[in-house]
């Protein structure tokens, strides 16, 4: 940046320092040009009137004491009569200069030559005598182009002064200028700003550290997430491993009688089947985990799902001999069918599950003010007020002896939270512990068809 600041600094103020030289040794020129020219028109004036009223001898006389100009007088036949430069008359003929023809008309004529190339100008003045003879006043001066090379070296020497001057304020004023830019504080970009030009800049840089901070927050709490996943998988998946090896290990050994080999059969099918639901919840999360934008979004009833769900969903409740009660018509939303299948799914299995023996289970599908709700509610057991914030996380489970003898994985709710936010949706949650559960889903009605 000061090579830079250097570089422009010197280029204007060369351009500078030669429009102004340019600029006044034009003005100076003129008006001295204009000055002599006056004082050549005025001596031509006062020559003629003493050669008039003093007769020519006058300028034999005193011309020479008089002037520095060349003074010649020529008659009106063109014979010079008197040359102030020349010690003898010449026979020539000096009629055809423009000026002493303008004289010859007008009485007085003015004419500027040039010489020397270009480094030299004269300038002629006549002025024609009572008896027709023309007096020329001639003086030389120097051309502008002479006026501005004569003054080359001052024009260097100030050129390296200024020059000199300008690299010591420069190199003075960059350093101050960048001293406080490398002071900044780019974590906190916006405390003690000292230039308000730099201020939109420290503005997106302090954007920049915000978003970074937040990505770094997620990343943190993603790999966190993921440790504790994958941790919990583990666990989750070498329980019911361990529970299958064991027991057909001991059937293997034949420690097992012949009439307890049905009991150790249905473990092992139940572990298996607990096995299964853990790997496909684990998948199914995974997915939503996982979303790229690429679900299959479809027109879905969800009465048609809440029908088919509870109507899946009546033999385990008569197990456990609770009932399940339905209401609702038909609505439908824009979604992702098996999504949403596993997320009402869910509710109503869990309020089964978590139910108390001869309990109830009411399943709701209802439009309100634009919005379609999903709710579960039944009378089981409840959660705690503790409970409820975390029961949406993966793999938490409120009575883990209990989720243990129901078969639970402790994904189903994570499984409705991320899909929730898949389809726009909010989730309600109102629960007492020994007075039941109601859980509702909310789905914006952009969603709705």
């Amino acid at each position: 940046m000061k090579q830079r600041i250097m570089n422009n600094v010197c280029f204007l103020v060369v351009l500078s320092v030669l429009i102004s030289f340019l600029a006044a040794s034009a003005v100076m020129y003129q008006k001295n040009s204009a000055a002599i020219q006056q004082d050549v028109k005025n001596e031509a004036e006062y020559l003629r009137y003493a050669v008039e009223n003093m007769g020519e001898d006058y300028l034999d006389a005193e011309v020479g004491r008089l002037t520095t100009c060349r003074i010649t007088l020529t008659s009106q036949e063109g014979k010079l009569l008197f040359d102030s430069e020349e010690d003898t008359y010449l026979d020539k003929d000096y009629t055809g200069s423009p000026d002493m023809l303008e004289a010859e008309k007008e009485g007085m004529g003015e004419y500027m030559t040039f010489s020397e190339a270009m480094s030299r100008q004269t300038f002629f003045c006549s002025v024609k005598l009572e008896n027709g003879d023309i007096l020329r006043v001639a003086k030389d001066m120097d051309s502008v182009f002479h006026t501005i090379m004569s003054s080359v070296t001052l024009l260097g020497l100030l050129l390296v002064f200024i020059l000199a001057v300008a690299f010591i304020l420069v190199e003075w004023q960059t350093k101050k200028l960048i001293e406080p830019i490398n002071r900044l504080d780019l974590e906190k970009p916006l405390k003690n700003v000292q230039y308000e030009e730099l201020r939109p800049l420290l503005k997106r840089v302090d954007e920049q550290n915000r978003q970074i901070a937040k990505q770094v927050e997620e990343l943190q709490q993603a790999e966190s997430v993921r440790r504790e996943f994958s941790a919990n998988v583990s666990h989750e998946l070498k329980t019911p491993l361990m529970s299958i090896s064991g027991y057909a290990e001991i059937m293997k050994n034949g420690m097992v009688r012949q009439e307890d080999i049905p009991e150790f059969a249905g473990r092992i099918y139940d572990e298996a089947s607990r096995l299964t639901s853990l790997v496909q919840d684990i998948i199914e999360i995974s997915k939503l985990d996982e979303n790229n934008g690429e679900m299959p979004f479809e027109a879905v009833d969800l009465y048609e799902l809440m029908e088919d769900i509870c109507q899946n969903l009546t033999l385990p409740a008569k197990k456990r001999k609770v009932t399940i009660q339905t209401e609702g018509n038909n609505v439908e939303i824009y979604g992702v069918r098996h999504i949403l299948y596993e997320m009402l799914y869910n509710l109503t299995d869990n309020a089964i599950k978590y139910n108390k023996e001869g309990g109830w289970v009411k399943v709701r599908l209802f439009q309100e003010q634009e919005q379609v709700c999903f709710s579960v509610e039944d009378n089981g057991i409840g959660i705690a007020k503790e409970e409820q914030e975390r029961i949406f996380e993966r793999f938490y489970r409120v009575d883990k002896s209990h989720s243990r003898k129901t078969g639970g994985t402790g994904l189903g709710l994570s499984i409705v939270k991320h899909g929730a936010a898949l389809h726009d949706a909010r989730i309600e949650l109102n629960s007492e512990p020994g007075n039941g559960t109601k859980i509702q889903v909310w789905f914006s009605k952009k969603k709705i068809l």
